[in-house]
């Protein structure tokens, strides 16, 4: 009978994972706390990095160190340098114009820009000045 009685406290706990448990008092287990405090004013990079965020149970912007927002439609990428640890970036098949806010990022190690046909040949000249170890770079370069 014990072990049927903390069975089922085990599994309601578990069912309970964003909220705070707490017993007389005393705290018992509290959710990580998810950032939140940042703003991107492109639609599509803002929700691929609230998906991250989540994915990754982010507390801190220094955590995110790799975002995957390929076949995203991001066109901008102002609001990003808040994640400044980012090591591992993929905007593959998007529609980037303008590469200057990733000038910042000092732990940038790789980068994928597949298919950003409106990219120019001077960002990514720009950028290949960072410590990155691979860039691959668009097809097609105006």
């Amino acid at each position: 009978m014990k072990i049927l009685i903390l069975a089922s406290l085990l599994t309601a706990m578990s069912a309970c994972e964003r909220y705070q448990v707490t017993l007389n008092d005393r705290q018992l287990y509290r959710p990580p706390i998810i950032f939140t405090d940042y703003a991107i004013g492109d639609a599509a990079l803002r929700d691929c990095v609230a998906q991250a965020i989540v994915d990754d149970a982010i507390g801190e912007p220094e955590q995110l160190e790799q975002l995957n927002c390929s076949y995203a439609g991001i066109s901008n990428l102002s609001g990003l340098g808040r994640f400044s640890q980012l090591k591992s970036i993929n905007l593959s098949n998007n529609n980037l114009r303008n590469l200057r806010p990733l000038m910042f990022f000092g732990s940038l190690e790789t980068i994928n820009l597949v298919n950003n046909s409106e990219l120019s040949c001077i960002e990514l000249d720009t950028l290949e000045t960072l410590v990155i170890k691979e860039l691959i770079r668009p097809e097609i370069c105006r």
